[in-house]
């Protein structure tokens, strides 16, 4: 999934003690940045027995703050490519300019080689149609966890067990974004009128 945010920032969130990063773009045209930044989020689904993908995540995210001395991390693609961390000198001789105070460091000792894999690819794949997206300046802030729990058990969206009351969008773990759950509200909006016929 992506999500983008034009002239924006990187800001950092704190979870129960675990900081993770978010975008932010403003209204305000003073306050606006030079950056475009977008979220590459690797969805992953655990099978049998493991039933803690949020404990997991929160512990990949941990590790990034360990490793980034209570904040959070900076790569720029180049660097994890060749696989060395970006230090302060490399950030600094960036062409791009971050927009958060976060530490260089080295991805790969914290996000798992499956997801910075996907990571990559997307970013590659991504380059086609938008060239400058793999560029070897692009920095990558770790981590960023969307901790999305179990979805309700529903037929249609309707609750089982709970007649005409339905779980939609992101907080239900539908969705994973505005457009999907305005989407998904929609649908939901658009059947309960058709059942009262309205």
């Amino acid at each position: 999934m992506v999500c983008l945010f034009d002239r924006a920032s990187v800001i950092t969130e704190n979870t129960d003690g675990v900081l993770t990063v978010n975008g932010h773009s403003y209204k305000d045209p003073e306050r606006k940045t030079d950056n475009s930044n977008f979220a590459l989020l690797s969805t992953t689904r655990f099978t049998e027995p493991f039933r803690e993908p949020i404990r997991y995540a929160r512990y990949v995210a941990s590790l990034a703050n360990l490793i980034a001395g209570g904040g959070v991390l900076v790569q720029r693609l180049g660097d994890l490519e060749l696989g060395r961390r970006t230090n302060a000198h490399r950030l600094a001789s960036s062409t791009t300019r971050p927009t958060l105070d976060a530490v260089a460091g080295d991805l790969s000792l914290c996000v798992p080689k499956r997801q910075l894999d996907n990571i990559v690819e997307t970013l590659h794949a991504l380059d086609k149609v938008a060239p400058g997206t793999a560029n070897h300046d692009t920095l990558l802030y770790g981590v960023e966890c969307k901790y999305y729990s179990a979805r309700p058990k529903c037929v249609d969206f309707e609750l089982c067990g709970a007649e005409k009351i339905y779980a939609v969008g992101d907080g239900a773990g539908f969705t994973r974004s505005l457009s999907h759950a305005a989407a998904n509200g929609l649908y939901v909006a658009d059947k309960v009128l058709k059942l009262n016929k309205l």
